[in-house]
């Protein structure tokens, strides 16, 4: 009886294993934008250790930030058109 119900609540949503999945990515692609901002903070405290902070480093770290930042709204926009099919 486990095997039919869980037959039928996969028959009535075919896109539910693709669902998943992008809610698994988009964590995934958090976790790691996480992990970048993370680093990024670590060369930071590094570099000032050391005296070799330049006068402009705003700019750069933005870039990297921004950059990183695509593929967390490339997954979200994926999950909402998948959540709203």
């Amino acid at each position: 009886m486990t095997k039919v119900a869980i037959c039928l609540f996969l028959a009535a949503d075919p896109l539910l294993p693709v669902r998943v999945l992008a809610l698994i990515v988009l964590m995934a692609v958090v976790a790691a934008f996480i992990y970048v901002v993370r680093h990024l903070r670590t060369i930071e405290r590094t570099i000032s250790a050391d005296g070799l902070v330049p006068d402009e480093r705003g700019p750069r770290n933005n870039v990297v930030l921004i950059i990183c930042a695509v593929p967390i709204v490339v997954t979200a926009l994926l999950l909402f058109l998948l959540f709203k099919a």
